[in-house]
């Protein structure tokens, strides 16, 4: 599966009227087109966005409910089959110029046009390139520098920065293929936290099976462009870029890729995704909610999670259980802030109530919820460093807001 088969199934508005690569953000809000899967014209170039933009897409593509999302996605097993093939992507080569792609400048604040759905496979180093195990895949932003060149921003220790240290540690740079327009599941993949060298199987058992080409001793999926490179020693000033809160991050020195090769799909599909946006919301903050499914279900029956909106789908979430003993509210909350670090607090429902509507959550709070006996706090933890409140560490917070268990028929609703 490949983007233009997920176009095939969704369906897009597509915008002839040609764009600067510094007004597109402006005409998508000036559209209200924020969640709306878009084909643009941009300086000739075609350009899409939002395809994964919403929690029912992402259901659409998986085939599921979204009261079903959490559970399925907990049940990941690395079973299907991944097929390794040495021909069959169409693309052309390309004189390396990084100026020819539509890289998109978002904000009159940051620091230079961002590639933000490139996703960057790295290779371990010194590794056998047909080892699926011995890949990384994860979404990075990309500050252009030069015709050639991106600022990356690394975030240690996770696995992209570790496996760039260890190349460094040994004087070598770290192999990668840069791909952009992919399935919008190999995005969604990219994205999750999966144990190491498992975002192959992880995408391949989302999509029923996945399809790698070898393309200059590194393997790619389908994709509309790809970018083969290097991560190297050399660092410099990367940002200011606005991330998932909508706030600026830091300015930080990170490392230089040097792009060595440029491949691309005939009239070649870019993709990008606005940073703070709902699909970057959608892609940060939803892999997390099969993680704290799977943890809480270790201490009390839980039926479903969600990570709120109003936290950009990462700070806050909601869990309904099935309460069988008086702690399982204040166990759900501990376990759910402990699966999903950078969380900041976790209200905890039952399951009569509607974890998509904040009505709904609020009538718990209200009718079920009592502040010296039903909350938790937890200070001076481990906080998330794009939550502006916090500086590294933060009070954490959980709401017990299910009903009393020696008399729930108090609490019992009228049925409309």
């Amino acid at each position: 599966m490949n983007l233009r088969d997920a176009m095939e199934q969704i369906e897009f508005i597509k915008i002839d009227k040609e764009l600067k690569h510094d007004e597109v953000l402006k005409f998508i809000k000036d559209k209200n087109h924020e969640k709306q899967p878009l084909l643009l014209n941009v300086e000739g170039k075609k350009v899409a966005k939002n395809f994964i933009a919403t929690r029912e897409l992402l259901c659409k593509y998986l085939g599921v409910r979204k009261e079903d999302l959490a559970k399925h996605l907990s049940n990941f097993t690395p079973i299907k089959k991944i097929d390794i093939l040495e021909s069959g992507l169409d693309l052309e080569s390309k004189k390396v110029n990084l100026y020819d792609l539509p890289i998109l400048r978002y904000y009159k604040g940051d620091g230079g046009r961002y590639v933000t759905a490139g996703v960057v496979i790295a290779r371990k180093p010194n590794s056998d390139y047909l080892d699926t195990s011995s890949y990384n895949a994860s979404i990075h932003r990309l500050m252009l520098i030069d015709e050639n060149k991106f600022a990356a921003r690394l975030v240690p220790p996770r696995h992209t920065y570790l496996l760039w240290r260890e190349a460094i540690e040994e004087n070598q740079e770290l192999p990668v293929a840069i791909v952009v327009g992919v399935h919008p599941l190999f995005l969604f993949a990219a994205s999750t936290r999966v144990p190491e060298g498992m975002e192959f199987k992880y995408a391949a058992w989302l999509m029923g099976g996945l399809k790698l080409y070898e393309v200059d001793k590194m393997l790619v999926p389908d994709a509309e462009i790809v970018l083969i490179g290097r991560i190297t020693a050399e660092k410099v000033k990367e940002g200011p870029f606005v991330d998932i809160t909508g706030t600026y991050d830091k300015v930080r020195d990170e490392p230089v890729v040097e792009i060595d090769k440029m491949y691309c799909k005939k009239n070649p599909i870019y993709y990008s995704i606005i940073p703070g946006g709902s699909e970057h919301q959608i892609l940060m903050g939803i892999p997390f909610e099969p993680v704290i499914y799977k943890t809480v279900s270790n201490v009390c029956k839980v039926k479903n999670v969600v990570m709120t909106a109003g936290s950009k789908h990462y700070l806050h979430c909601v869990v309904q259980i099935e309460k069988e003993t008086q702690g399982d509210g204040k166990n759900a909350i501990i376990a759910a802030l402990s699966a999903h670090p950078s969380m900041k607090g976790v209200v905890v429902v039952d399951d009569d109530i509607n974890i998509y509507s904040y009505e709904d959550v609020e009538f718990a709070i209200a009718t079920r919820f009592q502040a010296d006996r039903d909350f938790v706090m937890i200070k001076n933890a481990r906080g998330s460093s794009l939550d502006p409140s916090s500086n590294a560490t933060t009070t954490k917070w959980g709401i017990d807001a299910t009903k009393y268990f020696d008399r729930r028929e108090d609490f019992e609703r009228i049925e409309e």
